[in-house]
């Protein structure tokens, strides 16, 4: 509810009724009006200044013994005076307002000479700083809410961010854990199972070396072929575990360790789902290659590096800020088929996952990019 509103009806009404008390002509009472109406807006709406209020309160006052009407905006200009948001000198502005509020008093004693009026007069301007003191706790009361409402609402906000991080980084440890474990799954069939097909299968050629029995022969063919077999599926199992267990973030910073200290790096991976195993290899493979050419030809200090997940491709950017002749001959003609051996096995790569790699040299650098499709077939 517009509470100011609502005490400058009050006040206005109160004012017209001292507007008749007085006792004004038809002209005064329309001069009055206009003049109340224009308090209303400038006065208590519009603005809120102290040295505002002042100066409309001693317009009135000069105005008020030209068309004594006037009179009955001085409660309206006592509302603005009260309700005025106070200067760097709370002091001087008080003494200023109570100055003032005297002095309308007793202009109103002077040009009505009446004191049942002035009487009346001072009941309203009691009653209009009143209001106006009551509306400002209200208004300040009604700030200080609002204000605990936002923080209140920021404070949701902010629980409910921690929260969404906190499960993602519960996410995050549940994937990485159960990509340690397929990892040691791995290493154990590789050291413990493999070995022990592969002592198997030694054990089988020297047996088979001694025997002499064509029988015994055929049938210790068929167990070599099927340890053969069994080793061959152990094999493709381990590999496909562990490219399962490789994280491209992790992988990508292992990565960036074999540059020289100088380089600030700067790793940027955006992947919110699990890459396929064909593509994790062809995007370290990349960066791989793409990291050492830096090492080898780049004569700046930063590198960034970045792996984006879109709807339909990934994209790879490796960038550096060195400039290197090299590497601007490496650009000349079909620079990935004429280039070096990194530049096309990174084309390659690229090519082997249905997607194109580009290079780019200038005056800010050396900058790598691939893209990948998704759905990138075989």
């Amino acid at each position: 509810m517009n509470w100011s509103l609502t005490d400058k009806l009050i006040i206005l009404v109160t004012g017209i009724l001292q507007l008749f008390i007085i006792g004004s002509t038809e002209t005064e009472l329309y001069v009055a009006w206009i003049l109340t109406t224009l308090a209303v807006l400038f006065l208590t709406e519009l603005k809120r200044d102290i040295g505002w209020s002042i100066g409309a309160t001693v317009i009135c006052m000069a105005v008020a013994p030209f068309f004594p009407g006037v009179l009955i905006a001085f409660p309206m200009a006592l509302y603005a005076l009260a309700a005025s948001q106070p200067s760097s000198r709370r002091g001087l502005d008080i003494a200023v307002r109570a100055v003032l509020s005297v002095a309308m008093l007793s202009e109103v004693y002077y040009l009505t000479g009446n004191i049942v009026t002035t009487a009346y007069s001072l009941l309203i301007m009691a009653l209009a700083g009143y209001l106006a003191v009551k509306t400002g706790l209200a208004r300040r009361k009604e700030t200080l809410l609002l204000s605990k409402f936002d923080d209140a609402r920021q404070d949701s906000l902010n629980a409910k961010r921690l929260g969404e991080e906190i499960m993602k980084n519960a996410d995050n440890e549940v994937y990485t854990a159960r990509l340690k474990e397929r990892n040691r799954i791995a290493r154990e069939i590789h050291d413990n199972v493999g070995h022990m097909i592969t002592r198997v299968i030694v054990q089988m050629q020297a047996i088979k070396i001694i025997n002499k029995d064509e029988k015994v022969a055929r049938q210790l063919d068929s167990v070599s072929e099927t340890l053969d077999l069994a080793m061959t599926g152990i094999r493709k199992s381990v590999h496909e575990l562990h490219d399962d267990s490789i994280d491209v973030s992790i992988a990508v910073n292992d990565i960036i360790k074999t540059l020289p200290e100088r380089f600030d790096v700067d790793v940027n991976t955006s992947i919110e789902s699990p890459a396929d195993n064909k593509t994790k290899s062809c995007i370290l493979g990349i960066i791989k290659e793409a990291v050492t050419n830096i090492s080898k030809y780049s004569s700046g200090d930063k590198v960034r590096i970045e792996v984006v997940e879109n709807n339909t491709f990934w994209r790879i950017l490796v960038r550096d800020n060195g400039e290197n002749p090299e590497r601007d001959y490496m650009l000349t003609g079909d620079y990935m088929a004429s280039g070096g051996l990194g530049l096309k096995n990174i084309a390659s790569r690229a090519a082997s996952c249905g997607g194109r790699a580009s290079v780019r040299s200038g005056k800010d650098g050396f900058e790598i990019m691939a893209t990948l499709p998704k759905a990138a077939e075989a």
